[in-house]
């Protein structure tokens, strides 16, 4: 065992001197290195030359990399976002396109004995949940979709979001949700691991594993008004709070402003786009100046200070005795300033995962096929951003919601027992087809090859099966309430005109042709039971 510790021991210091010898080395700069063909490490982004001097990379954890800096970079994601239209429509398009104008909708999935959904439970839970989501907030100024749109705002743009749970609050439902500013939790509260007490990493206090066990928060700001408060610092349990923010390398504690890889190029480009404005007013505002030449008498200034002239259409100027005038020609805008601007969104656009056309507003050029290849992958960024958003912020509130509800009275059930009502799924916003027409055959045959289904294809447009089935049983009822055929007729005929009844005749009487149901339609295909109604809807 000696033995064997010592060798590890030994091979854990001669792996640190290694690492020392390297970040040395590193650091060094050499006063003569060549430029060589082929990399001697047989990696061309591991060469160390006179290329490559400005690199600056480095090997630290994951929390050491953004500890002092995450505060400046959230600090430059939030003037952007207010000042910088390019941002602005970004995170316009995460609101639209994750959360959507109504959020995503909950659907109970909860069953009997039999397996059958239980269409009375499952109905009193939305209604509940439906209730409760109309002002969720600790303040009562939102509502669900309004806090679900400003807390994944801020997990974009600072990189983070952490929402309290209130549990026991004066509501019906005991539960309330309080949106925390990042700033609140100090990211250079730390504490280190080995004492009495548990690690604290950037104000999370992790256990062993680097799992949250509490989160130390201010309870205000360290300046309101230019006045220094007086703050206490608050230890919250980690169950109370959810912790929103994406992980792209283990171990990390906090995140980071998803504006990072981009900031730099937006702030260049801005500089660049208002230095450009300002040289065209400039040119559309001045035509030339005037040059003394020698002897040249002295100019009668007006009360501005400023030499005045008259110009008038058709008019020629002419220079004083004594001074020349020169033309001013600054040739603004630049005649590359549209496609250097197009470039350099174009870079940014791909670091922010969407298309250059849709964050630019530029549909210039576009055509249905580029357009359709460009929505279709940036629909699958946004799917998978809602299924994060469904994981990790929707599931957990619906849970606490739901243990809360039922604890208080606020959803009366045949039991207590979270547990047996959990089972749910989310509707998120969907999409309109790129072409209605075509998308709709193609849906069409996927259901008549049992490739797909319909309540697939309606979730895809973020619409429920359940819900069309409803609104078109409304619409069957109410035409047959004034006596209107709403069929679709079939392709290549024409509809037959109702036969108006008899004035004699009772509206609720058997004839025939009243009696017989008329079948309902959507989307110019029919969904009634009948055998020619499948296989026209299919």
């Amino acid at each position: 065992m000696n033995a064997t510790s010592m060798s590890l021991a030994d091979c854990a210091k001669s792996a640190a001197a290694a690492h020392r010898r390297i970040r040395k080395t590193a650091r060094a700069k050499p006063s003569a290195v060549s430029i060589s063909r082929r990399s001697d490490t047989g990696f061309k982004g591991a060469e160390f030359n006179r290329l490559t001097l400005d690199w600056n990379s480095s090997r630290v954890p994951a929390d050491d990399e953004i500890r002092h800096v995450m505060g400046r970079l959230r600090a430059r994601a939030r003037d952007l976002s207010r000042n910088n239209p390019y941002v602005r429509q970004y995170l316009n398009l995460l609101r639209v396109n994750v959360v959507g104008p109504e959020g995503a909708k909950l659907q109970a999935q909860v069953r009997n004995n039999s397996g059958e959904l239980a269409r009375r439970v499952n109905d009193r839970i939305e209604e509940s949940w439906a209730d409760w989501c109309s002002r969720p907030t600790v303040d009562g100024k939102m509502s669900m979709v309004d806090f679900q749109h400003l807390t994944l705002e801020t997990v974009a743009k600072e990189g983070e979001a952490f929402v309290r749970i209130r549990r026991g609050f004066d509501n019906k439902h005991g539960m309330a949700l309080e949106a925390i500013d990042p700033d609140l939790l100090d990211e250079l509260l730390n504490r280190p691991s080995g004492t009495s007490k548990a690690e604290i990493r950037m104000a999370v206090e992790v256990n062993e594993y680097g799992g949250p066990i509490a989160y130390h928060v201010w309870d205000s700001p360290l300046t309101t008004g230019g006045m220094t408060n007086r703050r206490r610092l608050e230890r919250v349990p980690a169950d109370e709070i959810i912790h929103l923010y994406r992980m792209d390398r283990p171990n990390l504690t906090r995140g980071v402003t998803w504006l990072a890889p981009v900031m730099f190029a937006l702030n260049m480009l801005d500089g660049y786009e208002d230095a450009e404005i300002t040289a065209c007013r400039l040119a559309a505002s001045s035509t030339g100046v005037l040059t003394r030449k020698d002897g040249g008498a002295d100019l009668q200034l007006g009360e501005d200070g400023q030499v005045a002239f008259e110009a008038n259409p058709g008019s020629f100027m002419f220079a004083p005795e004594g001074y020349d005038l020169a033309t001013w020609d600054p040739n603004h805008p630049n005649s590359n300033y549209q496609s250097f601007v197009k470039g350099c969104l174009r870079r940014i656009a791909s670091g922010l995962g969407v298309s250059y056309n849709v964050l630019a507003n530029d549909l210039e050029g576009v055509n249905y096929s580029s357009m359709r290849s460009g929505v279709l992958v940036e629909r699958d960024l946004w799917r998978s951003l809602q299924c994060w958003w469904e994981s990790s912020f929707l599931r957990p509130v619906y849970s606490e919601w739901l243990n809360l509800a039922l604890l208080n009275g606020a959803l009366v059930l045949d039991s207590r027992d979270p547990r047996k009502f959990l089972s749910s799924r989310w509707v998120s916003r969907g999409w309109q087809w790129v072409d209605p027409s075509k998308d709709t055959d193609a849906g069409i045959k996927e259901v008549q090859s049992g490739l797909g289904s319909r309540t697939a294809l309606l979730a895809e447009q973020g619409r429920d099966f359940e819900e069309v089935l409803e609104e078109l049983a409304a619409e069957k009822k109410m035409a047959a309430l004034y006596g209107v055929d709403i069929v679709a007729p079939e392709a290549g005929t024409q509809a037959k005109p109702r036969k108006a009844p008899k004035e004699d005749e009772d509206e609720g009487g058997d004839d025939a042709e009243r009696a017989i149901p008329a079948p309902v339609t959507h989307n110019g295909h029919a969904v009634n039971g009948s055998a020619g109604a499948a296989r026209r809807w299919s």
